[in-house]
């Protein structure tokens, strides 16, 4: 059963959410730290790059099945902002699911080199041939959308700091935690008396 639209997002959507954020920037912190170093610096720290994509994969899709059973919180925005912002939301999710396929497709173990394990474990699968495109081709474009990636995140960040300095919405309050602001909840109530006399209406 779908949940009702409420003032804040689900518990489950916000944790995901913030498991995204957490294990991002611990990609980021070990794809231009330690890979970056020379010798075989990138190809020690490898398996480590490609168990946080996994689990990012995971969190990502577990977040997006979840949210097929929720709602989002009722906000009083134009039509055309909330189609804005979804568009961007479902283009930021397939840009980084774009950076995780193409991170995987690009991936071939060196010669006499132990093939990467996945949290120190789980052999990592050959991904199949594409065409004539070689592994190195992948290698390049993974590289190139992280940078593509990385900018809609920004533009994400700033638009959350617009939203709760500027705006003063309420929009970033839906995804903290802690006891709902007071303001939240008469916005709430307010969205519920409305839809209640709405419906009254004759």
């Amino acid at each position: 059963m779908r949940e009702n639209p409420r003032s804040r997002w689900h518990f489950g959507i916000r944790l995901l959410h913030w498991l995204t954020v957490l294990a991002l920037a611990a990609q980021i912190a070990v794809a231009f730290g330690p890979m970056n170093g020379p010798g075989m610096a990138a190809m020690n720290w490898l398996p480590l790059h490609m168990s946080i994509g996994v689990t990012i994969l995971a969190i990502i899709v577990l977040r997006l099945c979840w949210r097929n059973f929720t709602q989002a919180p009722a906000r009083h925005t134009s039509r055309l902002l909330r189609f804005a912002t979804s568009f961007f939301h479902v283009f930021l999710y397939v840009m980084i699911l774009a950076v995780l396929t193409t991170g995987w497709l690009g991936y071939r173990p060196m010669p006499f080199m132990p093939p990467a394990r996945l949290f120190g474990n789980l052999p990592v699968p050959l991904a199949p041939s594409v065409g004539a495109l070689p592994a190195r081709a992948f290698a390049f474009v993974h590289a190139k959308l992280v940078w593509i990636m990385l900018g809609f995140v920004g533009a994400h960040i700033l638009a959350a700091f617009v939203h709760f300095i500027l705006l003063r919405d309420g929009v970033m309050r839906t995804m903290f935690f802690g006891r709902p602001h007071i303001a939240s909840r008469e916005a709430q109530l307010a969205v519920d008396d409305e839809a209640g006399s709405s419906r009254n209406r004759p």
